[in-house]
């Protein structure tokens, strides 16, 4: 079974160049440019992973990431913060509102597919 992630990502390049990544590796990919269209897309999709940026226009993925857990529909997905931000207090916020990774970008393409493959499981499953 074909493993499926959804990217919350408002910046286009980041997009397109993380789904061919994880497209090269096997897993399928959805994608939403902001916090409201990845909560819907969660909803509807129940991917495997979600891949959540912090920044973005509309609600931030602080909320977007607070959203996703208080939703019975969406809670169990796994969720990695995707971010250019590199902070102590990032990582620690996002334990504590029940992220199970932190991950940032630019990033290297076998370090991204080792991440995904570790909490969505292997794309071939």
């Amino acid at each position: 079974m074909t493993r499926t992630v959804l990217i919350i990502e408002d910046e286009k390049l980041i997009v397109v160049s993380t789904q061919m990544v994880l497209e090269a590796a096997g897993f399928r990919v959805e994608s939403a440019n902001n916090g409201e269209d990845g909560l819907a897309k969660a909803r509807a999709a129940t991917p495997d992973l979600i891949l959540l940026d912090i920044m973005m226009p509309g609600i931030d993925g602080w909320e977007t990431l607070t959203r996703l857990k208080r939703d019975p529909a969406t809670s169990r997905i796994p969720v990695i913060v995707f971010t250019a931000r590199e902070h102590a207090r990032g990582h620690q916020r996002s334990a504590d509102l029940g992220a199970v990774d932190y991950f940032r970008k630019p990033f290297e393409p076998d370090e991204l597919v080792e991440l995904v493959g570790k909490y969505a499981g292997d794309s071939a499953s």
